[in-house]
């Protein structure tokens, strides 16, 4: 039986986001974007928009089988940003949709879904099936625009095991985040979408061992198109009360399958991090390496945090590359100021080469030796007490600048700013 079941609506609550987004990108050195819609070339492209999520999470019904149901309601809509300004609701910015099926019509004013998610437990293991967001190395489940993403299936999570979880899963569909539907087809961040693939299949584990040393292996499977497996391992030792050494290492193989979509390729991917805590400061230095035969590619939107080097405008994930990162950040906690942090990163990546890449990754094929940085000042503030308690402000900043042959990214100064005010009842 479940013990510490109380009931579906015994242990139901409801929770209510509301996220302000303003998110610009101004291009520089001569270059520019492409309004899909006027087909013009702007060298400016905003947007600010306003989201609400709207969550209800039951509890489990009482007995050996515990069944639950979680609902989110989700509603954006345009504060400014007209069609001369705004983006294609697919890349940057990509708060808000355009209207058409090709999304090349003028933007939306407003847009919105409903997610459901059907659970049921048994004692230490989890089954829920509908618009589920799964979170592990191999899909991580993308909430970095105005409204998150959801995948449609089938996901499973077993904790039996002290410091092990596993998860396992099976994705047929995704909506993304300006989607109002919730059949939208399944694809890759570098290679598009794909009506030729029919799901995503998933399964690994995590491991903790006493919150100093822990384990991720899973495995992916995305029809027609890629095997991809990833390794983590991370390490934590508290030095004395006011330092703490860490470092990790992440590493991913990724083999085309099936049809082979994105054509024939092998890649191999690692990044490596070790980082110093000392009170207030952490200081990391970390690096990077790409295989060849493709760059490091992920599902479709989701979030791109697997490597230690991506960034807030590019991956750092090209055919070869070769990257080191740099950061700092600070709490000011220290000064009296609890709630304010801020994050100073600079990323460098050299040595990009694509001419051996598969069919499916053409747009690199002319690169043989491709470079560029980019620097990023993070800061963030969260209200700690009072009416507004969570109340949390963000502001993003980032410089990008390639140079060599790099033609497959772009010149660009992005800034974004997010209020996000929380509420649970």
């Amino acid at each position: 039986m479940q013990t510490h079941a109380a009931g579906f609506f015994e242990d139901a609550d409801i929770k209510l986001l509301n996220r302000n987004f303003y998110f610009s990108q101004d291009f520089k050195n001569g270059d520019a974007t492409i309004n899909p819609n006027t087909k013009e070339r702007k060298g400016r492209r905003a947007e600010w928009a306003n989201g609400v999520i709207a969550s209800f999470s039951s509890g489990f019904t009482q007995g050996p089988i515990g069944l639950g149901l979680d609902l989110r309601g989700l509603y954006g809509f345009k504060l400014d940003g007209g069609n001369g300004l705004a983006g294609d609701g697919n890349s940057g910015p990509g708060l808000l949709p355009r209207r058409g099926y090709n999304r090349d019509g003028k933007p939306k004013d407003s847009f919105g879904k409903l997610d459901y998610e059907l659970k049921a437990r048994f004692l230490d293991t989890e089954l829920r099936y509908g618009d589920v967001r799964p979170i592990n190395p191999v899909v991580h489940t993308s909430d970095i625009r105005l409204l998150p993403q959801s995948f449609r299936g089938l996901t499973l999570v077993n904790d039996s095991f002290k410091g092990i979880s596993i998860q396992a899963g099976k994705l047929e569909s995704q909506s993304d985040r300006t989607d109002t539907g919730h059949n939208q087809d399944l694809g890759t961040a570098y290679g598009g979408r794909f009506k030729q693939v029919d799901d995503f299949k998933y399964f690994g584990f995590d491991l903790n061992h006493k919150d100093q040393f822990f384990v991720k292996l899973h495995h992916g499977r995305l029809d027609n198109i890629w095997n991809q497996t990833s390794l983590y391992l991370d390490w934590v030792q508290p030095l004395s009360d006011y330092f703490t050494l860490n470092a990790n290492l992440r590493y991913y193989r990724t083999r085309d399958t099936g049809q082979k979509l994105l054509g024939q390729f092998s890649n191999n991917s690692w990044s490596s991090q070790i980082g110093l805590k000392a009170g207030p400061h952490n200081f990391v230095v970390a690096h990077t390496q790409i295989d060849k035969d493709s760059p490091f590619d992920y599902l479709w939107h989701t979030w791109d945090f697997f490597l230690n080097t991506n960034s807030q405008v590019s991956d750092f994930n090209n055919p070869n590359e070769r990257i080191w990162l740099m950061r700092y950040d600070y709490d000011f906690a220290a000064l009296g100021i609890p709630g304010l942090s801020i994050i100073t990163r600079y990323v460098r990546g050299t040595d990009i080469d694509g001419t051996s890449v598969a069919s499916g990754y053409s747009a690199y094929k002319n690169i043989k030796n491709g470079r560029h940085w980019e620097r990023n000042f993070w800061v963030s503030y969260v209200v700690q007490s009072g009416a507004a308690k969570d109340l949390a402000i963000k502001m993003l900043q980032a410089t990008h600048r390639v140079s060599g042959d790099h033609t497959a990214e772009s010149n660009i100064d992005e800034l974004r700013i997010l209020v996000e005010y929380p509420l649970s009842f």
